[in-house]
């Protein structure tokens, strides 16, 4: 199935809390303690105390499980409420509880075995959970898809380095696969695409062109370590030859050709080819 949607930064796209107190709610799950009006002490990736309004909880459309809820949810402002997340690709304003916390620019943090997130499905936490990567979650019995999340991350912010940096604008198309075959490339799409990287939990395992120029050697210098003999500066690699080179790759992008391919955001294409299972 097709699995070309738009990229953005981390921090542009969701607002992340990890959420105190908050026990009654589980990773995707809708609680019938948890209603619309119901207010949630969290505080922020600074330590700094928020509150959050629930507004509706909603099941994902695009779940084949029926399980991943949406939740619309406002952070107070002084006396207002204000929209938690901003719009995604659909225009809508959700987010979806995740166990875990990370930082504004999407590594993970350590703030305790209760941490929970709200990840706005305009970033880049959420938008894995709805491509099928839901950490919590098993597949055919194996092992989580924690690290294919975490994967996932690493490349819709473009961070080759896995330090928490992007190299992405919003609007930027990119198609991807993985090696459970949860997401599969586009081979129907119209536009000529090349290969941009292959990625794991730690960043990028290749790369061969940066998202958005062609630059490899700029990308290089910014983490020389972890790209070494890791470039098409180094030999040029095509999907399946990149796997065999570098088996610890969970997922790999394809961009298009011109770099930087820029236009309104498009929607989410998820594979329904595997179904995973809760935890």
């Amino acid at each position: 199935m097709a699995s070309w949607f738009s990229a953005e930064g981390f921090a542009r796209a969701a607002i992340v809390f990890a959420v105190v107190g908050a026990g009654a709610i589980l990773s995707g799950a809708a609680n019938d303690e948890v209603q619309p009006g119901t207010v949630i002490d969290a505080r922020d990736d600074q330590g700094m105390p928020v509150q959050l309004r629930v507004e509706s909880v909603s099941s994902d459309p695009r779940d084949a499980t029926g399980e991943l809820h949406l939740y619309g949810l406002s952070l107070r402002q002084n006396e207002s409420w204000v929209p938690y997340c901003q719009p995604d690709v659909e225009g809508r304003r959700a987010a979806i509880p995740v166990g875990g916390a990370w930082d504004a620019n999407g590594q993970p943090v350590d703030a305790g075995p209760d941490a929970l997130t709200f990840a706005c499905t305009s970033g880049a936490i959420g938008k894995c959970i709805r491509l099928g990567y839901a950490p919590w979650r098993s597949l055919d019995g194996g092992p989580s898809l924690a690290r294919l999340h975490s994967a996932c991350v690493r490349m819709i912010r473009a961070d080759y380095c896995g330090d928490g940096k992007s190299h992405t604008v919003d609007g930027t198309l990119i198609d991807i696969a993985d090696v459970r075959n949860i997401q599969t490339l586009d081979a129907s799409h119209a536009n000529p695409e090349i290969l941009e990287a292959g990625w794991s939990e730690t960043g990028a395992t290749y790369l061969n062109v940066p998202r958005l120029s062609d630059d490899v050697a700029a990308i290089v210098r910014e983490c020389p370590g972890k790209l070494a003999h890791r470039t098409s500066l180094d030999s040029q690699l095509g999907p399946d030859a990149l796997a065999q080179r570098f088996p610890e790759t969970l997922l790999l992008n394809l961009r298009a050709k011109a770099a930087s391919p820029r236009g309104p955001a498009q929607p989410v294409k998820s594979s329904p080819a595997k179904r995973p299972s809760s935890r």
